[in-house]
């Protein structure tokens, strides 16, 4: 055994050529099938993060077991406390709402000193593991669940509480009706009454005795809505009188916090938030006062042990809380218990749920690794046939000699375990630490969840394919290098003899210096080595295949990109509806927040609401054009919008309205613009007199200087950006970042969302300037994978074209000593290495634009220069790679050349 490995080495020492090709061969194989695994337990473990992240940890959602339970209370307590339950986590959210629409309702919150009225009454409470939960549920939840308490809205803060105060208040609905005595009802009355006809509106009694005509008067308006709306005087502060109380119920907690709340409206609202263990709630109130509305919503999700099956511990949990397992458990129209199906078949918890993602990522997985394994089989069979082949004659001779049909095939299995050691473990590193890179560019670039996960059932998976293919090569050659020869065949390379044929009687077709001769030679040779050609066309077919369609798919993806990046001003980071606690300080708080200039390329800042304002029936027909009319002919509602400096330079309204952005910002004056889409030309009319714009509920007024066409996009009435606080207005905020500093771009935007209140923040750096990074790390992934498989099949036409030298030496010899110039038998191996490429090259590419066709058979039309571009290159590639794989066999030729030379002297 000993001679037999020393035997096995001697050849990997001498032959250096075919161990090179072999040993890159085997390599590049492992390399493939471990990027797949790699890869695959990358993006196992990169799903599973963003699972957790969006759709939350928990496993399964039971809130209906608990409304079922007949003691919801206990059955939460069994839950908490269930050996099945892992974890938990308990949303609930109660809603207090005036159902009495004729009379002045609302709610009293009171502390015996200070009272105050308020529309509605909300608790929210949260209990339990919060990572459990979606990062789309209450988002104010999530503020506050780090530090466990009690916070409540502002309204507690004008009672004159502070943070650390234990405070007992009473809560209570009220009915009233507003004072008629008082001035501001008066006037409000005597307004109606001129406007339409009648003092009472929808909510008085006398309504109904309106006539029809009246009515419809009456109803376009209320007192309320103009107290709040036109006076900016809510419910607290309003003149009520006759006011009735329900039934009060008293809450007594400590105040943790106050919650973010905006100032822009008049009207008081009590929201309180529990993320402690003080059980708080509102039901009773709406118990002891039946005539009020009240809401309710309750989640309860939970995860379960990994000690238990995941099906047996949820039965087992739904039977402690009382029900019948057989009965109802399957139930899912009255006892539905809502699993998350993705992360159950990730964790592998759930037969069912992994039954019902295996068609859909489970079997393409298995589906590409197949065929990575295949092309690595058909690649390392290739490679060890080759070199069995080259030493035909050394094995053909061991077995004259004697030798053992298992001692000549272990020959060929000791090279087979040193491939194992070397190669294999080469290949797989170099996927391990190419996909490392990748997936950390990835969060680079700005995407956390993304995770580099090297699982070994992943990596062991690579590696037990890596290793059965080479066995398998390698067991079929030992077979064929063992068997039982004759002396004639092992002087014929240990070829076996093949029948005699008769022969033709035709005249010689042997003109050296024929090029129909190099055509007939060349196609003889590849005929006479079919299965190699047939494995190299197919291994190097495929990556062809491969980059032609991944090429097709990246052209046109960065064409329609790059078409809708060009026409959408895409941005990293959206803040829409910013209300700041200090109006006239917002826009200076938000140049501080994002005013870094190295972290934020661009800081885009507007603002717009819709806001009525008083138009006389006499005023200019310009102020009328574009608004509409509320209520009554002299109230008229249109959207007000803000320019920022950069925008009103751009859309050339310097020029049009004929004073500079400072000009316009420091003085009190609006226009009305109309966005020229069309581009038909930009305009400006001013109007025929002066007229003033007197809006409600801000006590603003501004001077029309007249009307815009420009390519400003926004429409409405314009006003500077410095403006927008003399209308409360609140602020949409979209910011820029760059790859370098995105982390800390991240970080501002994450303190400044959480510290401040925003009605909806987004960060969409995925789609803004990590698009193109993102883009680049894909391709990046796809470019690595195409070249290992576009290689190992250069590598199979490399050992197909020199063994094919090699096994046909003495011919090649012969064909010198009768003439054939050194320049002609270059041209051979050529022409041999451009038909392989050649067909490879066009089945390749014929087949990956056919895949590609159905997939955008849409606009294909559209894409053919696209297509034809990728078809040329291709065969471009595939020119200079039949040229490259040409070279070791005219080094070999080189050798042949000189023995033949020998021989004619």
């Amino acid at each position: 055994m000993k001679h037999l490995i020393s035997l096995s080495m001697k050849y990997i020492r001498r032959q250096k050529l075919r161990t090179i090709l072999t040993f890159m061969c085997i390599t590049l194989s492992a390399f493939i099938l471990a990027t797949v695994c790699a890869y695959g337990s990358s993006i196992f473990s990169t799903l599973l993060n963003y699972t957790k992240d969006e759709d939350g940890s928990y496993e399964a959602e039971i809130s209906s077991w608990i409304d079922h339970a007949d003691d919801p209370q206990k059955a939460r307590e069994t839950i908490k406390g269930h050996p099945v339950v892992e974890d938990y986590y308990c949303y609930d959210m109660e809603m207090l709402f005036q159902k009495n629409e004729r009379e002045v309702s609302f709610f009293e919150i009171s502390d015996g000193k200070t009272s105050y009225r308020i529309k509605n009454a909300g608790l929210t409470s949260s209990e339990g593991n919060i990572e459990l939960r979606s990062i789309y549920d209450d988002r104010s939840v999530a503020q506050y669940a780090n530090n466990k308490g009690i916070y409540v809205s502002n309204v507690f803060k004008d009672m004159g509480y502070k943070e650390g105060d234990t405070v007992t208040v009473t809560l209570r609905p009220a009915l009233g009706r507003y004072d008629e005595n008082a001035q501001i009802i008066k006037d409000i009355r005597a307004e109606l009454k001129e406007k339409y006809g009648t003092e009472y509106t929808v909510t008085d009694a006398e309504y109904e005795e309106l006539s029809e005509e009246l009515k419809s008067k009456a109803s376009k308006s209320s007192i309320s809505s103009i107290l709040l709306n036109q006076k900016n005087i809510g419910t607290n502060d309003a003149p009520i009188t006759d006011i009735t109380y329900g039934e009060p119920v008293e809450l007594t907690f400590k105040i943790t916090g106050f919650l973010s709340q905006s100032n822009r409206s008049a009207e008081k609202y009590l929201d309180i938030l529990n993320t402690g263990s003080d059980k708080l709630s509102l039901a009773e109130v709406y118990e002891k006062n039946p005539d009020i509305r009240y809401e309710d919503e309750h989640e309860v999700k939970i995860r379960t042990t990994d000690s238990m099956d995941y099906d047996d511990a949820l039965k087992k949990l739904f039977g402690d809380l009382g029900f019948d397992v057989e009965k109802d458990y399957y139930d899912n129209d009255e006892y539905p218990h809502c699993p998350n199906t993705l992360l159950l078949a990730l964790e592998w918890k759930s037969s069912d749920a992994v039954g019902k993602v295996i068609p859909t990522a489970v079997v393409p997985a298995l589906i590409i690794l197949l065929i990575a394994w295949f092309i690595a089989r058909f690649v390392i069979d290739n490679a060890f046939e080759m070199a069995a082949q080259e030493r035909s004659t050394h094995f053909a001779a061991l077995r004259v000699m004697g030798a053992s049909k298992l001692q000549v095939a272990t020959v060929v299995l000791a090279e087979a375990v040193f491939y194992i050691f070397t190669a294999i473990p080469l290949g797989i590193i170099s996927a391990i630490l190419i996909c490392r890179s990748s997936m950390n560019s990835f969060r680079r670039i700005g995407f956390p969840m993304f995770e580099f996960s090297a699982k070994p059932l992943f990596i062991g998976i690579a590696i037990f394919l890596s290793v059965i293919a080479v066995l398998i090569s390698a067991y079929t050659s030992a077979m064929w290098v063992a068997r039982k020869l004759s002396p004639a065949e092992a002087l014929n390379f240990g070829k076996p003899r093949s029948k005699k044929k008769k022969l033709k009687k035709s005249k010689s077709k042997l003109d050296l210096n024929s090029k129909k001769f190099l055509r007939r030679y060349t196609r003889k040779n590849i005929g006479a080595a079919k299965s190699r050609f047939i494995v190299a066309t197919i291994t190097m077919g495929l990556g062809v295949l491969m980059f032609t369609f991944s090429a097709l798919i990246a052209l046109n993806s960065y064409k329609e990109m790059k078409k809708d990046m060009n026409q959408e001003n895409i941005q990293d980071f959206w803040i829409l509806g910013y209300y700041s606690n200090d109006p006239k300080n917002a826009l200076n708080e938000v140049n501080k927040s994002f005013g870094d200039k190295e972290i934020f390329n661009d800081v885009h800042i507007e603002a717009y609401y819709q806001l009525t304002f008083k138009c006389p029936e006499d005023v200019d027909p310009l102020l009328k054009t574009g608004t509409s009319i509320q209520g009554d002919k002299e109230t008229r509602s249109a959207f007000v919008h803000t320019v920022d400096r950069k925008d009103y330079e751009k859309a050339g309204l310097e020029k049009l309205i004929g004073m500079s952005y400072d000009e316009f910002a420091s003085s009190n004056v609006i226009f009305r613009n109309t966005y020229d889409q069309a581009k038909t030309g930009d305009s400006f009319t001013a109007p025929e007199k002066e007229t003033y714009i007197e809006f409600y509920s801000t006590d603003t007024k501004k001077k029309f200087i007249g009307a815009v066409r420009s390519q400003f996009s926004s429409g409405g009435f314009i006003i500077p950006l410095e403006s927008a606080a003399e209308f409360n207005m609140p602020m949409d905020i979209t910011l820029t970042t760059n790859r370098e500093h995105y982390e800390e771009a991240e970080k501002i935007f994450s303190d400044f969302t959480t510290n401040n209140t925003v009605e909806y923040f987004q960060n969409s750096y995925m789609v803004g300037t990590g698009l193109t990074s993102f883009i680049k790390a894909i391709a990046k992934i796809t470019l690595t994978f195409l070249v290992s498989i576009w290689l190992v099949g250069i590598l199979s036409m490399i050992n197909s074209v020199n063994t094919s030298v090699l096994n046909r030496s003495r011919e090649l010899m012969m064909l010198r000593s009768v003439g054939m110039t050194r320049n002609q038998l270059r041209k051979s191996v050529l022409m041999e290495t451009m038909m392989f490429s050649a067909v490879a090259a066009i089945v390749g590419t014929i087949l990956g634009v056919l895949i590609y066709i159905p997939v955008f058979g849409r606009s294909v039309e559209k894409q053919i220069g696209t297509i034809v571009t990728v078809i040329l290159l291709s065969i471009l590639l595939n020119i200079i790679i039949a040229i490259l794989s040409a070279i070791p066999a005219t080094k070999t030729l080189e050798k042949i050349d000189s023995i033949a030379q020998a021989v004619n002297r």
